[in-house]
């Protein structure tokens, strides 16, 4: 019989503990905890000024470089430039801020495939506007090509009474509902305006079909705007964005929110233009995309206050510019909800880890690396055998998950919501399982020239003791605040393997730290982040 003894917990003290934790809000995972300390010495004005100013390599440049080296442009180069930035470059908050976005603003290579270059370039574009305005956001979301081609605004034409045809509503509709304003008026704080006792709609079908109308008359650039009739598809151009062909706008009066008139005789330009500054304006706007950013960064189910507090500095960074999404991610990260370490207690407070966010965490943290410094992830979006998430492969343009999604049971009971649950599935959860253990197993990820192998080095060294083993598990993953339920298990079940007798015993070392990182993978601990 083994007898374990189990020490108490190294005491971590609350300054490490939010560094960690802020690390963890902030990029895609600690690449050791020489970051807790490095961002300690630095402080978090001074390191978010410092990512601000950093730059992303580009995901088209990645493209390119691949297929002069000999390989095809096919999508999953894509996929790989997007894991290239979030597992090894050092503008990380940049990288989780256009992630963020990305699930905003969502494209998707689940039908219509979409070609490599659009999902490169839009990457490339999000990465550009992610400190930027917010309303060039909107304006470079709505003519990059592959948004227009995922939500048919490209060849949108005017209505034709005798073909019976009318514009594309389908833009119209998602640019109002998910990208900027949302299906109910709000207050500052984020609340619904209720008057006589109901919501009030932002919008309604007659408004859908002026945004529609305003939309129409737009396409590739690289053909000939002026003459449709010798339109040529070898043609069409993913990077640039679309291009107005007149012939098919809408020149007629339109109605949209608000009772806005956009005047008749305008260009496409003109009434695009006229729809996305009133977008951008919208009372709506701030708290929409405010709580947005909070749920991805920090918490499900902020505050009023917290959403009010972010939403004002969306309206006013404090020179009088509206939109600054720079100011507004600051606010986010740097608000007193966001740092109050006392919140970790609270039972509301925190948000489940998105799965793709899991897998970064455990890369990162175990410093994979392979032999190429490349990567081949690709496909992770199966329930069963991946993860249930993959980046530009939701299931439709309402992303993995809304962030409305209630589940069933305890949360939805206390008025809750828990926006990634909704991938959260038995078949997920068992898929999950069986990929972070083949993982651990592993100690790595795919194989030949560019498989990810994680370094084990650090945490064989202490192997031998389960107690500061479990402690280091802690403050990589969990900020420095694993449960003493979960603790004792790694203690217990990594004391009742052998121990290793000589500094050559490698594989009974790495047994024991594998066992532990199982348990730390499948952990609620590790799951959801406080």
């Amino acid at each position: 019989m083994t007898i374990v003894v189990i020490g108490p917990a190294v005491p971590v003290d609350a300054a490490t503990r939010d560094a960690a934790r802020f690390l963890t809000q902030a990029t895609f995972g600690l690449k050791g905890v020489t970051d807790i300390e490095s961002l300690k010495r630095t402080g978090y004005d001074a390191w978010l000024t410092q990512q601000f100013g950093m730059t992303a390599a580009s995901h088209v440049q990645y493209v390119n470089d691949r297929v002069r080296a000999g390989e095809k442009p096919d999508e999953e180069r894509a996929y790989e430039a997007i894991w290239q930035q979030w597992l090894w470059e050092d503008a990380q908050l940049r990288a989780r801020m256009s992630f963020a976005l990305s699930e905003i603003f969502v494209i998707s290579n689940i039908a219509p495939d979409l070609d490599t270059y659009a999902m490169a370039s839009y990457m490339d574009m999000l990465n550009r506007n992610a400190f930027g305005n917010y309303r060039q956001l909107l304006e470079d979301v709505t003519l990059h090509p592959a948004m227009g081609y995922y939500l048919n605004m490209i060849g949108s034409k005017k209505a034709d009474p005798v073909k019976g045809t009318h514009p594309n509503e389908n833009y119209a509709r998602e640019v109002m509902q998910l990208f900027s304003i949302g299906l109910y008026k709000l207050n500052p704080d984020g609340t619904r305006q209720i008057v006589g006792g109901a919501t009030v709609n932002t919008y309604d079908q007659t408004v859908i079909e002026g945004v529609a109308a305003a939309f129409t008359g737009w396409n590739f650039a690289g053909n000939d705007n002026t003459n449709p009739a010798i339109f040529n598809p070898a043609k069409e151009n993913w990077q640039e964005p679309l291009i107005a062909w007149e012939m098919w706008h809408d020149t007629k009066e339109k109605t949209i929110f608000d009772g806005i008139k956009i005047p008749a005789g305008g260009n496409a330009r003109s009434d695009m233009k006229a729809v996305l500054d009133a977008l951008a304006n919208h009372q709506n706007v701030g708290p929409f995309i405010s709580r947005n950013l909070i749920q991805h960064f920090v918490t499900s189910n902020p505050s009023p206050a917290y959403i009010g507090r972010v939403a004002a500095v969306f309206a006013n960074n404090g020179s009088g510019v509206r939109g600054d999404l720079q100011a507004t991610l600051r606010a986010v990260l740097m608000d007193p909800d966001a740092r109050d370490l006392a919140k970790t207690t609270e039972a509301s407070w925190g948000k489940q880890r998105e799965p793709v966010i899991r897998f970064s965490n455990f890369l990162r943290g175990l410093g994979a690396t392979s032999p190429t410094g490349r990567n081949r992830i690709w496909y992770l979006d199966s329930a069963d055998e991946g993860l249930n998430q993959s980046p530009l492969l939701s299931p439709s343009v309402f992303n993995f998950f809304s962030p409305n999604y209630r589940q069933p049971g305890p949360l939805s009971a206390a008025n809750l919501v828990a926006p990634e649950f909704q991938i959260t599935t038995e078949t997920s959860m068992v898929g999950g399982l069986n990929f972070f253990s083949k993982l651990v197993k592993n100690a790595s990820y795919g194989s030949g020239d560019t498989k990810l192998t994680m370094n084990l080095t650090e945490l064989n060294g202490l192997a031998n003791t389960p107690g500061p083993l479990a402690d280091r598990l802690s403050l990589l993953f969990m900020n420095g605040m694993m449960s003493e339920s979960l603790r004792n298990a790694i203690i217990n079940t990594v004391g009742s393997l052998p121990a290793a007798k000589t500094g050559t015993d490698t594989s009974t070392v790495t047994d024991r730290v594998k066992a532990a990182l199982i348990l730390v993978s499948l952990s609620a601990d590790f799951a959801i982040q406080k």
